[in-house]
């Protein structure tokens, strides 16, 4: 297997200048108390921010989300089940009961799968049930309710897991739920779960013919296989793999993130790796921050990430960059202390962040400019005929 090393490209180093052009300075009295360190970025407005009907008397277990389709946004929370805002609108459109306990929603096929504890338990045993599984459509019509269920013994063992969760689908009519270290298989038509592994699934990059599966491994290695065969590896560790980039006439790329040290003060950096194994690549503009507490991505690179500024536990603030690796904007978040990461979603016409368990904010879309170097857009979720 060869060692994969990385260089900045030409464009790279292009696109980054033009994101230190674009990043342009707001005035000194237009900086807010403590965001001093992110004033040189260009600060956006929210385009809309909804308060969701969280109920502040019931603890908040489990937040999740945004999943997002067909211009809905759905959210979870222990504090109000689920909830889905018309995002371009800024409105709520309608909500589902759930039991303390919830999943992050998922989008598929044009609707969404929201597993939380049943509402009315099932008549099943106690020691056989995990909770429930609803289907809706994005006008909020229900088009199953099945209750997920196991062996006693399987069950306990997840049900008593702690950690956070991820919902993933596996095909049409099955999903991966994983909490923590132990993971079920879900078959949504009968709710029936059977163990398996609690290993995230690797990224799936495709060009032409040819495809690689990339997997980030504990030890931040990131490792790519071709036909169940190594194919690369990184040198470095990376603390997240974000996603893929596809960017018009050339071969695609892995954009990761790395948390480090510039000259003493440290900063979240984002980097591409070429997919297909060569030397190519691209860096971004970076910026301060000491963590990464969420991330997304769309089908064609553009990513938004909530980075923690300091150790305050009230600095968050969220950076989109494009797909070519201009850095669009910066967001302070509100300041509050922030325990939970923060939930996001990229859509083509704008970004959806969910915070603080009772508040998403709609931030503008993050395409580059046509004129810059490697502009790309995403597809519409509703292309017109």
């Amino acid at each position: 297997m060869r060692l994969f090393v990385i260089f900045v490209a030409l464009t790279a180093c292009k696109a980054k200048h033009e994101a230190r052009d674009d990043a342009a300075p707001k005035p000194a009295d237009a900086v807010p108390d403590g965001w001093s360190a992110i004033a040189r970025f260009t600060r956006i407005d929210p385009v809309h921010v909804v308060a969701l009907p969280a109920k502040l008397t019931t603890p908040r277990f489990d937040t999740g989300g945004p999943a997002i389709t067909s211009g809905i946004a759905v959210v979870s929370s222990s504090q109000f089940g689920f909830v889905a805002v018309d995002y371009l609108r800024g409105q709520i459109m309608w909500s589902k009961p759930a039991g303390l306990h919830v999943a992050p929603p998922l989008a598929r096929n044009g609707s969404f799968t929201l597993v939380g504890e049943c509402v009315q338990p099932p008549d099943l045993k106690a020691d056989e049930l995990l909770g429930c599984v609803r289907t809706v459509t994005p006008t909020g019509g229900d088009l199953s309710y099945v209750a997920i269920h196991g062996h006693h013994a399987e069950v306990d063992e997840f049900a008593t897991e702690p950690g956070s969760q991820r919902v993933w689908a596996t095909s049409d009519h099955t999903f991966v739920w994983r909490r923590g270290e132990r993971a079920v298989s879900v078959d949504q038509l009968t709710g029936i779960a059977t163990p398996t592994t609690a290993i995230d699934p690797p990224l799936d990059v495709h060009y032409k013919e040819k495809s690689w599966q990339v997997a980030h491994g504990e030890d931040g290695i990131i490792r790519a296989t071709q036909k169940g065969k190594p194919a690369w590896q990184t040198q470095r560790a990376y603390t997240e793999v974000l996603g893929a980039v596809y960017l018009p006439d050339q071969s695609p790329m892995v954009r990761v993130s790395n948390v480090g040290r510039f000259g003493g003060v440290p900063e979240l950096n984002l980097m591409d790796i070429d997919a297909t194994g060569s030397m190519n690549g691209q860096v971004a503009f970076p910026v301060p921050g000491i963590g990464l507490v969420g991330h997304a991505i769309d089908s064609i690179g553009d990513v938004a990430i909530a980075v923690q500024l300091d150790r305050s536990l009230d600095h968050h603030f969220i950076v989109g960059y494009a797909a070519n690796a201009l850095l669009m904007w910066v967001y302070p978040l509100p300041r509050v202390q922030r325990p939970d990461p923060v939930g996001l979603a990229v859509a083509p016409d704008a970004v959806v962040a969910f915070h603080d368990g009772d508040t998403l904010t709609i931030l503008p879309e993050l395409s580059a400019p046509p004129t810059a170097p490697g502009a790309a857009r995403a597809p519409s979720e509703n292309p017109t005929p």
